[in-house]
Formats: C-alpha cells, sequence, structure tokens
C-alpha cells in the first residue's frame, strides 16, 4: 500500500512536513514538483452523433402532458391496490 507523505527538500536534507513515515529503513518513491509545473487537464472531446442519426429523434407536444386522463389513470390504481390485495376480479 502507497501512502503520501510531504516534504521539503534543502540542500539533499528532508524537512517532513506533516511528521516522518514510520519505519527506519524505507523505500520511497519521489516526485519533484517544480514550481509553475501544473499542467492543466486535456479538454474534453466532444461527442458528436453519426450524421445518419440526424432527425431520427423528434419530440411532439408537451413532455409533462398526461398520456392517459386523470379518471384512467385513478382507475389503474385502484385495480393495481385491489389487484395487490388478493382480489380475483380485478385481474379481468
Amino acid at each position: 500500500m502507497l501512502k503520501s507523505y510531504e516534504a521539503i527538500v534543502d540542500h539533499g536534507k528532508i524537512e517532513w512536513l506533516s511528521g516522518p513515515p514510520p519505519g527506519e529503513r524505507l523505500r520511497v518513491v519521489v516526485v519533484v514538483e517544480q514550481p509553475g509545473s501544473v499542467t492543466p487537464a486535456p479538454p474534453r472531446k466532444r461527442r458528436i452523433p453519426p450524421p445518419e442519426l440526424k432527425d431520427s429523434v423528434q419530440c411532439h407536444g408537451d413532455l409533462l402532458e398526461p398520456v392517459i386522463a386523470e379518471e384512467e389513470w385513478e382507475a389503474s390504481l385502484e385495480r393495481t391496490v385491489r389487484q395487490i390485495a388478493g382480489d380475483p376480479e380485478a385481474f379481468k
């Protein structure tokens, strides 16, 4: 398992910023942060759909418009409740 510890190297001497890692003899990997060397993340590539999909999806009307009337919705809900309760007539 790797764990990070911050330190400053001053004339070859390590000064631990948050305390040294536990242990007497440790193998370490040193990554040196150069001033001003922070590279920005590469820009994300925009995904463009293939030309053959153009105009293949169309939206008509209000998306929030109900598909069925409120009375039909209530009747369907009531029938479902009766089915859950075990009413055999509700399955017809």
